[in-house]
């Protein structure tokens, strides 16, 4: 479950709120106030940069033991994370309803839009790039999204419309494709994750 490239959450190791970020050098320092420290919110709201994005580049796709995936995080060139719920609604209407219809959701398809610019040699966005001619199974792996609240979703998703670079000739390669869970994802609350 550890990578290299863990991201503090605002449920722990926070101050205020500051999260702590790696020593600078003072070639390379990670902060304009020199203090090693990225903010974790403004006023109330949490800040999206702790939302942290996992793929299983082993194309392991056992949902009940996720300690063993590969997972390589998706940050670098990231910047745009969607949710989605797809849901499918049944919508009628009844005689005592005076008019007015009822909706009811009767099944959803949870997935993810991720989006940003192409890094190559980034372990993540080269494994789902790879996959972009892919079909079947060979497009299923296994995704976790910790939320910044420490919340998580995960399962076994398949790879969709994914866009391995392109663009305008001077500007930054994009990136994108959508993660569609198959069936149920499993969600942790933030407070099962303290």
């Amino acid at each position: 479950m550890a990578d290299g490239n863990v991201t503090p959450t605002s449920a722990a190791g926070t101050v205020g709120n500051v999260v702590p970020q790696p020593a600078g050098t003072a070639a390379n320092n990670n902060s304009l106030a020199g203090d090693d420290t990225a903010p974790a919110n403004i006023g109330k709201f949490l800040l999206n940069w702790q939302n942290k994005i996992e793929i299983a580049t082993d194309g392991l796709d056992n949902v009940n033991d996720i300690t063993k995936a590969a997972w390589a995080r998706l940050a670098a060139g990231i910047n745009n994370l969607t949710p989605a719920e797809n849901d499918t609604t049944a919508n009628d209407e009844y005689y005592d309803g005076e008019g007015f219809g009822t909706s009811d959701v009767t099944s959803k398809r949870y997935q993810f839009t991720v989006a940003g610019h192409r890094v190559y040699g980034d372990k993540a966005q080269d494994y789902i790039a790879s996959k972009m001619l892919e079909i079947g199974d060979n497009l299923k792996t296994l995704m976790r999204v910790t939320f910044a609240d420490g919340s998580q979703v995960y399962g076994i998703v398949t790879l969709t419309n994914i866009v391995p670079a392109g663009g305008q000739p001077g500007a930054k390669q994009t990136f994108s494709f959508v993660a569609v869970f198959n069936g149920k994802p499993k969600f942790v609350p933030a407070n099962a994750n303290k």
